[in-house]
């Protein structure tokens, strides 16, 4: 009886985390968009060729969203094209203030990582510092020398706060207890 209730306990355990996961995958979506309708909005306006690119690059994000929202696992090389495609609107919003740099080494883009895992910690990183052209927000993704891979950013955490669910980090642990993978560090 107590294995049984043990085996159920987890099962349930797995069952809410899953419910919490596909709750986060539908909220991604509408504040996303919101977002890049108004940086489409002051393009159109201001640079019409430039409102364009931004056009079909954000279809290629809404693309990926929509093939690989639902999928458990992509490959590495997929999820960092799409996150290329990501971090270019978010640069056609911030400008010189957001930069990234990517170092992984290419053996590393046939692993599997669950989707939307790098547009989770991009996002977040503007979210929660201040992007500026005198200081910009510099993001760097990079495989380590233990074959991690790492997401990192220098720390100008907004003046004022901003709201927010925690529910980013918490998505992405998630996957990962989801998966039977390590713990995700998070410093």
């Amino acid at each position: 009886k107590w294995k049984a209730s043990f085996l159920e306990a987890q099962e349930l355990k797995k069952e809410n985390l899953q419910s919490q996961l596909d709750a986060l995958k539908n909220q991604v979506n509408p504040h996303f968009l919101f977002n890049s309708l108004n940086t489409l909005s002051s393009l159109i306006e201001e640079d019409k060729d430039k409102a364009l690119v931004f056009v079909d690059e954000l279809s290629r994000v809404y693309r990926y969203l929509l093939q690989n929202n639902e999928c458990k696992l992509t490959s590495l090389e997929n999820e960092m094209q799409f996150a290329k495609a990501y971090f270019f609107l978010l640069q056609t919003r911030f400008g010189d203030g957001v930069k990234l740099e990517v170092d992984i080494d290419s053996s590393h883009f046939v692993n599997s990582i669950p989707p939307l895992t790098l547009q989770i910690l991009l996002e977040n990183a503007v979210k929660h510092n201040q992007v500026s052209v005198s200081k910009p927000l510099c993001i760097k993704v990079y495989t380590d020398e233990k074959n991690n891979l790492c997401v990192m950013n220098n720390l100008q955490k907004k003046i004022q706060k901003v709201p927010s669910g925690k529910m980013g980090l918490a998505n992405i642990s998630a996957k990962y207890k989801l998966l039977n993978q390590p713990d995700v560090l998070i410093q």
